[in-house]
């Protein structure tokens, strides 16, 4: 009889390469967190901008993006299409909905352990972009509204799958992001942190889905596992 090796085989080969490529590798964190610490030079600049900017215009077209990042819209998205799923009988529907609602669910939780571990003030609070109080209330980093729009506009887009769609997903999750600079409830560099960790939350849960197992005594599980 004939083997075939690995290096001979391409389904070997891409089994390899995705289990060499999935992981979160070391240097991705932290090259994040140095961008985010450089765009924070530009924090104060963007806000007396953003504000010398803002116009009656401005405030009400906020106040739409603002929907992007609220909890009854984005978890309600989610939660939506599972029960949509569920009335239907389509697993894979219940499946999207579900990807859809742990992305949300997993980067509002990262985010707000972050906000209250820095406890940054907000713009409107001081014009020092650099006052960090940890566990004192103040909440700025990072943007909620753009963690959970950012995660949104991911999470459908990877269950989609159209450029159209895409796109308009993310103008939308960038104006949400948006409005916070024009509403000054946050600085450049918390929105941008907030985007990082919606679209990172989303990215990981699509490459690497919980699933639900079954046990032998008849109780069901669900497991998750993420690969560093």
């Amino acid at each position: 009889s004939k083997t075939m090796s690995s290096s001979a085989n391409p389904i070997a080969l891409a089994s390899s390469a995705r289990a060499q490529t999935d992981g979160v590798r070391w240097w991705q964190p932290v090259l994040v967190i140095g961008a985010i610490a450089t765009a924070s030079l530009a924090d104060r600049a963007v806000n007396d901008w953003a504000q010398d900017h803002r116009t009656p215009q401005s405030d009400d077209l906020a106040r739409i993006f603002r929907y992007g990042g609220e909890p009854g819209v984005t978890l309600g998205i989610g939660g939506g299409i599972v029960v949509a799923g569920t009335i239907a009988g389509k697993a894979e529907l219940q499946r999207s909905g579900g990807r859809i609602l742990l992305s949300v669910v997993a980067a509002d939780l990262t985010t707000l352990a972050l906000k209250a571990g820095t406890g940054r003030y907000r713009p409107a609070e001081t014009d020092n972009p650099y006052i960090f109080k940890p566990f004192s209330g103040h909440d700025s980093f990072p943007s909620g509204h753009a963690t959970v729009a950012f995660a949104l506009a991911t999470s459908l887009s990877n269950e989609i799958k159209n450029g159209w769609a895409t796109a308009a997903l993310y103008t939308f999750a960038t104006g949400t992001a948006w409005s916070r600079l024009n509403d000054e409830r946050h600085w450049f560099s918390d929105v941008l942190a907030g985007a990082t960790i919606g679209v990172t939350a989303a990215t990981i849960v699509d490459r690497y889905p919980p699933r639900l197992l079954a046990e032998p005594n008849g109780t069901m599980r669900l497991e998750w596992r993420i690969a560093f």
